[in-house]
């Protein structure tokens, strides 16, 4: 029996796309967390006195400066700019504050400022570890220095008990603005571990799930096999040919795991087989049948993909259809001596099979799948891990795990100055083969990583579309009768998104603009959208025009715009009206490589509530059949498509045609022939 080998391909081409997966409740636990509503009546617990700042405490500070300082030094080491950044950051005052055991209050202000004066480039994750770091230290600092830092640290638990009274009452994330960074400043002062720890896990909740249906990976797996291949091969020192032809299907399965995901890649075949071998004067025909059943596990969490040994079972049971005895006399007698030995000898001749086509099985699907999961492992570090740590986007809680039907992803996105979601989120619709659940925190933890302070020009905008090979967006190109243009983003908050119920809210924040020679002060521009469902057809219609004003401005409150605001306001109306389209179509979602087959999906789910979570299920399109594989795909009749080898005897149709042998033995070495 010999395992056809593309049947093997698509099975380890596809592991892959296990990458695509996503989240949920069984990862990580959020019920854990106090409730908003409860923390409400005692926000902050059981609050310690102010604790005055030790050298201890300052030296382990400057102890996370110094390996802070680490990968940025590498950075610049290999950087063709690191002299330039040296310069930039005054470097020598830099290492000598993270090796004194007395750092200077001002020399560290003024470290702290450049590093966060929002220059392009400073927004990667080694100087945002300086700059972090520099900080903590800075306030470790100010607080020894500072005689009425029990003040200042009352303070802050006032400000936050009113924060977490404000969201109670209002139910949205917006009043909780202010607890990440006030909650990094208690961590880098060393005061109030107790509240500390008892908002971080209020408003530490995972912040981005996603799921995918075991169908819609499978639609790249699974698959029915059919093959026929010829046999030769020698069992118990006797020739073995004929032609065999193995039926069944190749299928992904999830299994249930806590830890991390799970997924089997099966064989289920069966091989029926034809053959004749032949000693002396007496050739046996045999009927064969082969069960296989292999798998190949492959367990994956945060830390990569992780490939068990192969598993096979086979299971082989043989019928004599025939004995031909080329011989003139005793025919009868030699066929009767031949069939004790053929009954004789099949439990052994049936063992031996069984342990070759296992580890035949084994050695495939084991080559088969060798190098696909090791490519899929090889994409899993580069262009996610690494790609995402890289920039800073790696998330600060990553977990995979699987049901029986679903694998989930629970990330959670959020520095130690940010906060993520503090409520659970709404359900995926169950008809869903693709679910995502995002907390606003999460996108607007990311922007405000990437695009704080940051300048961004159209030219610059082009270049990183170029290198992601993606055309500019019609929105953002520059008219005939417009000059390029460039924003400067603000530092907090430069774009956020804001979801309540029923409707998507975005902003852009810039704190300056230019467009040609001319630049312009601050300017605040957003949209707002509600989701529209009539029809069947899901999708975002803007509620009124474009708002464009000033960081502060009310609307309507009795303050004028000055004449450049008016010039300004006008500029950005006709580039963000093309941004911000008055209706947006939500087309159904393009799936990559080998999933392509399988969509495109239509979104079927879209839901925004206050609490800042909006949920988004994707189903399969009408006209993919759900189930893959038919109950039984072997066909019940076995039909011979090759030709075997001419001179010996052909089977055709239940009937055995013999072809002229030599006479050599005697009809008691005969021995029993098995696929």
């Amino acid at each position: 029996m010999s395992l056809p080998r593309r049947m093997l391909q698509p099975t380890g081409r596809c592991v892959g796309l296990f990458l695509l997966t996503a989240c949920l409740p069984m990862g990580i636990n959020p019920g854990r967390a106090a409730d908003l509503e409860s923390l409400a009546a005692d926000p902050l617990g059981e609050a310690a006195a102010f604790e005055p700042m030790t050298e201890g405490r300052i030296a382990a500070r400057t102890a996370r400066l110094r390996t802070a300082i680490a990968p940025l030094r590498q950075l610049l080491n290999r950087s063709r700019s690191g002299p330039g950044w040296r310069k930039y950051l005054d470097w020598d005052a830099l290492v000598a504050q993270a090796q004194t055991d007395e750092p200077d209050f001002d020399t560290l202000a003024k470290l702290y400022r450049r590093l966060d004066a929002g220059e392009n480039g400073l927004q990667m994750p080694q100087f945002a570890g300086v700059r972090r770091a520099v900080g903590g230290l800075l306030e470790a600092v100010g607080t020894a220095r500072n005689p009425e830092a029990d003040a200042v640290y009352l303070k802050r638990l006032d400000r936050l008990a009113g924060a977490v009274a404000a969201a109670a009452s209002s139910g949205t994330p917006e009043p909780l603005d202010s607890v990440g960074p006030i909650l990094a400043r208690l961590e880098e002062s060393g005061q109030g571990a107790g509240v500390v720890s008892r908002l971080r896990q209020a408003f530490g909740r995972p912040n981005l799930l996603l799921e995918v249906d075991e169908r819609l990976l499978g639609r790249a797996v699974n698959r029915l096999v059919d093959e026929v291949a010829p046999v030769n091969d020698v069992l118990l020192g006797t020739r073995v040919r004929g032609t065999g032809r193995t039926t069944g299907f190749v299928t992904l399965d999830f299994r249930p795991d806590f830890e991390r995901a799970v997924v089997d890649l099966r064989l289920d075949a069966t091989n029926r087989s034809r053959t004749r071998g032949g000693k002396g004067p007496v050739t046996v025909y045999t009927l064969g049948t082969t069960s296989i059943d292999a798998s190949r596990r492959v367990l994956i969490d945060d830390q990569g993909l992780t490939a068990m040994p192969v598993a096979a079972h086979v299971s082989v049971d043989t019928k004599t259809t025939g004995i031909g005895v080329n011989k003139r006399f005793g025919k009868r007698l030699i066929r009767r001596i031949a069939s004790r030995k053929v009954a004789e000898m099949k439990p052994r001749a049936e063992a031996i099979s069984e342990r070759r086509a296992r580890d035949r099985v084994r050695r495939q699907f084991e080559a088969e799948t060798a190098e696909p999961i090791a490519q899929a492992s090889r994409d899993y570090q580069t262009k996610f891990r690494q790609r995402l740590k890289g920039r800073g986007w790696y998330p600060e809680m990553l977990h995979l795990n699987t049901d029986d039907s679903r694998m989930y992803v629970t990330a959670r996105k959020a520095l130690p100055d940010q906060v993520a979601a503090f409520s659970r989120p709404p359900a995926v619709d169950g008809d869903a083969v693709l679910g995502a659940r995002l907390h606003q925190s999460f996108f607007n933890n990311l922007a405000e990583q990437e695009l704080a302070g940051r300048t961004l020009t159209k030219e610059e905008l082009e270049e990183q579309m170029k290198k992601a090979g993606r055309e500019m967006p019609p929105a953002l190109e520059s008219d005939a009768d417009q000059p390029p243009w460039s924003i400067t983003f603000a530092k907090r908050k430069p774009v956020e998104l804001t979801v309540g119920e029923g409707t998507l809210k975005m902003t852009v924040r810039g704190s300056r603009y230019t467009s040609g020679d001319r630049e312009f002060d601050a300017m605040d521009v957003w949209a707002t959208y509600r989701i529209d469902s009539e029809g069947g057809r899901i999708r975002l219609v803007r509620v009124g025009d474009v708002e464009i004003y000033p960081p502060g401005f009310v609307p309507g409150g009795g303050e004028k715009l000055s004449v450049q605001e008016t010039s300004l306001r006008g500029i950005l109306q006709k580039r963000f009206n093309k941004v911000f389209d008055e209706v947006v179509e939500i087309e159904p979602l393009e799936l990559p490589g080998e999933l392509e087959s399988a969509g495109p999906l239509p979104i079927e789910q879209l839901v925004a509530r206050k609490d800042g979570w909006v949920v988004a299920g994707w189903r399969q399109p009408d006209r993919v059949i759900s189930e893959t594989l038919v109950a039984d795909p072997v066909p019940g009749e076995i039909i011979i498509r090759e030709e075997i080898i001419p001179e010996e005897p052909v089977v055709h149709g239940g009937v055995i045609f013999e072809s002229a042998a030599t006479e050599s033995a005697a009809a008691d070495s005969v021995v029993l022939a098995l696929p």
